[in-house]
């Protein structure tokens, strides 16, 4: 992940977290594409909301028989934060965990399934 190398403005952090959203975007398409497991991605854009979870490939829905892999719920603009700088560090903390979660998957090209997501 790149380094924060500007000046902090409310800009430039909405800016960094809104690319780091297209990734997971993007990372969850492909996970979900080649089979190797279910990625959901949520933007709620009247409170600016990212969320996104991943869950086994066998998961049942119907039956409640499935658990999330990997999830994140964050802010991606700062605008409307009582503390913008540091709810960033926290949300691009989080975004660059989950995508090198994303990548691990897509990397390890082997479907995640309930028996085997420990692994």
């Amino acid at each position: 992940m790149t380094k924060v190398t500007q000046p902090l403005t409310i800009e430039y952090m909405n800016e960094i977290l809104y690319t780091r959203a297209e990734e997971v975007f993007l990372l969850c398409m492909l996970i979900t594409r080649r089979g190797l497991a279910h990625a959901f991605c949520d933007f709620s854009g009247h409170v600016s909301l990212f969320t996104s979870r991943v869950t086994p490939i066998d998961s049942e829905y119907a039956s409640g028989k499935f658990a999330d892999i990997a999830k994140i719920f964050t802010w991606v603009d700062m605008s409307n934060q009582a503390f913008p700088e540091s709810t960033f560090e926290k949300s691009l903390a989080e975004m660059d965990t989950y995508i090198s979660y994303l990548d691990y998957i897509v990397a390890r090209n082997e479907p995640v399934t309930t028996s085997n997501m420990a692994a």
